[in-house]
């Protein structure tokens, strides 16, 4: 995302009508901040499964850690961002049936366009697959990290 601020010259005020962005545009930035998320939420729920087995295991680099560490506690964040990552799958599948219903809308309409249909239980299980994902990822690696911070003190 840009996020750039209007042109303006010293005596223009007014937002010009060429400042604003297309409807494409922004599409594509939220394109590109949705795909930029997901991957973080990937890669911060495998980071800290890992990091929660490693001190499960408990190898010798990590005995003293691991053994302040309370081993329900780990499972539990384990489980947090393994419902996490079942989240990010969940929401592509339903963004996979929305987008192949506005397809099919589509191809039998005449002007051959479509737009969601945002009252769809697949359009909303995707909404909310996106949020759930986002609040277990940061819950869980708030846990860990607290958990860790606290152990180490």
């Amino acid at each position: 995302m840009s996020l750039r601020r209007p042109r303006r010259n010293a005596d223009a005020v007014r937002v010009r009508r060429e400042d604003y962005l297309t409807l494409d545009e922004l599409g594509k930035e939220l394109d590109t901040y949705s795909t930029a998320i997901s991957t973080q939420v990937r890669t911060i729920n495998l980071g800290v499964l890992g990091l929660s087995w490693l001190m499960l295991v408990g190898d010798e680099k990590m005995g003293k850690l691991a053994a302040r560490v309370s081993h329900p506690a780990l499972l539990a964040i384990s489980l947090v961002c393994l419902l996490a990552l079942v989240f990010d799958l969940a929401q592509y599948l339903f963004g996979r049936r929305t987008v192949d219903a506005a397809f099919d809308a589509a191809a039998a309409s005449e002007s051959r366009s479509a737009a969601y249909d945002t009252t769809s239980s697949s359009y909303r299980g995707a909404f909310w697959c996106y949020r759930f994902k986002l609040v277990l990822t940061l819950l869980g690696a708030m846990t860990l990290i607290a958990l860790v911070a606290r152990a180490l003190i």
